[in-house]
């Protein structure tokens, strides 16, 4: 869950167990949880912008933890209070999806090849997806008798950003594209991205 959507439920909750009388025993209590939670929606608020300074930004990660901590304890114990699902949901807290129904990610939808700053390099850019936890890259820098790339795969990867590729060749074509995998399997190929070398 993104900074964005942890604040946002931690406020719908603090707002809803503000005055539920559903769950009078609490455990943990109320003024602890509602402490825990407004002060990481504070904190988030600073980091939001961007301008955050390095020390911020680790009070924001700190706080984020305590408040998740807390938050699995409440919804522990609400689970555990009552199976009545109406109940549950005035807590503010969403249900879970059904780990029955996850599917594959979904493909990037575009990829990118850029110069580098460092020589005989480029770097591999496309959409990061929400669901994935990997991502397969491949690279051709040759064509089959047909004209289609002869791909090659590269070590799977976590993040979109700050993946290169090297040593590349001066004049050279390059093809990359991307796919997306988490537990439930795998997306499709992305497009293809196409660029000349340029060394210098």
């Amino acid at each position: 869950m993104s900074d964005t959507d942890l604040a946002s439920l931690a406020t719908r909750t603090v707002n809803a167990l503000q005055t539920n009388t559903n769950f009078p025993d609490l455990n943990p209590p109320f003024t602890e949880y509602e402490s825990a939670a407004l002060d990481y929606v504070a904190r988030q608020a600073i980091t939001a912008n961007g301008r955050a300074s390095g020390m911020q930004k680790e009070e924001k990660d700190e706080a984020r933890a305590a408040v998740l901590k807390l938050m699995r304890a409440v919804t522990s114990y609400i689970n555990n209070f009552t199976e009545i699902s109406s109940i549950q949901l005035s807590s503010g807290f969403l249900p879970a999806n059904d780990p029955k129904r996850g599917r594959a990610p979904d493909a990037p939808t575009w990829t990118r090849i850029r110069r580098s700053n460092r020589p005989a390099e480029i770097l591999l850019g496309f959409e990061a997806v929400r669901e994935a936890y990997q991502y397969e890259m491949q690279i051709a820098e040759k064509l089959d008798e047909q004209g289609k790339p002869l791909w090659r795969s590269l070590p799977l990867i976590s993040d979109s950003r700050g993946n290169y590729y090297a040593p590349v060749t001066d004049g050279v074509r390059y093809h990359f594209r991307v796919r997306s995998l988490n537990r439930h399997g795998m997306s499709a190929w992305s497009p293809v991205a196409t660029r000349t070398a340029w060394v210098d």
